[in-house]
């Protein structure tokens, strides 16, 4: 017999096949609301306050009330061990929306929809992140405010990735609208270049938590991770392409639309100072 698998809704455990949301609440509707999505190992989410800084700086910009006395970390412990994933990874999801409000614009919610929810997660094989990955330009530019919240609101996003699907790509490049280097489609980018280690400044990119996670690593080395408006053919003339995001950790890339390119060795060095980062105890 199949073991029932259960979400976090609200106030309590919930088997996944009882979990409802109401065709009003918002996150349904409008997609007004957020989420983060976290890797834990052996029971343990990583980079939880990064996570959950993120996600409440976004309810208050958009005027969703954040639960601050949520035991999250009792809870999602609470979570993992009802799915019998407190060995190996997984993968968590936090998602935080209006919930029913009838009214335009950005109303007061009496009662916003929490829900988490914990699967097997399984990462990429070795032999993928000593190939890299490939990249495709997707050609619609993006410039938006909300593109530094992750959003419930994801269409562009899935339409990116899709877009790169077709070509073969693994994931794609988003470029502002005024043609600058942002973001790719579910992840955050970093390169080298002469020596130093660099991530596109990029008004409508999300604030990677990795990123922060890598950046205090390299810091931890005496080496930065500089912020730098970035022009398509820069990163094409890198001496080494990363995408970063919670799940996979530290990918190289290696093609940018068909061109091959390097796979730097400086990968052992990424994925060393976020594994370090990673075993930190939490508020160190």
């Amino acid at each position: 017999m199949k073991k029932s698998e259960f979400v976090w809704m609200n106030e309590g455990l919930v088997p996944l096949e009882q979990a409802a949301v109401s065709i009003n609440d918002r996150g349904f509707l409008y997609g007004d609301g957020f989420f983060e999505t976290l890797r834990a190992e052996d029971g343990r989410p990583q980079f939880l306050q990064e996570h959950l800084a993120r996600l409440r700086a976004s309810a208050i910009t958009f005027r969703i009330p954040f639960p601050d006395s949520f035991p999250w970390a009792d809870r999602l412990s609470q979570l993992l061990a009802a799915n019998g994933l407190e060995h190996g990874l997984a993968r968590v999801k936090i998602l935080l929306s209006r919930g029913a409000a009838p009214a335009l614009g950005l109303p007061a919610a009496a009662r916003p929809t929490l829900v988490i929810w914990a699967q097997p997660y399984t990462p990429p094989g070795p032999e993928e992140y000593a190939r890299g990955w490939a990249l495709a330009t997707f050609p619609e530019r993006r410039t938006t405010f909300t593109g530094k919240h992750k959003s419930l609101n994801y269409l562009f996003y899935l339409a990116a990735r899709q877009y790169a699907l077709d070509r073969g790509a693994d994931e794609a490049l988003i470029l502002e609208a005024d043609g600058l280097v942002s973001e790719g489609a579910a992840a955050s980018l970093v390169y080298a270049r002469d020596g130093g280690f660099y991530t596109p400044q990029a008004p409508s990119a999300l604030p990677g938590v990795t990123l922060e996670v890598l950046g205090r690593g390299l810091a931890q080395r005496g080496l930065g991770l500089t912020c730098l408006p970035t022009t398509l053919s820069e990163i094409a003339q890198a001496e080494g392409l990363w995408l970063t995001n919670s799940l996979m950790g530290i990918m190289p890339v290696s093609s940018l639309d068909g061109r091959v390119l390097p796979i730097s060795p400086a990968t052992s060095l990424l994925q060393e100072c976020l594994n370090l980062e990673a075993q930190s105890p939490p508020g160190n």
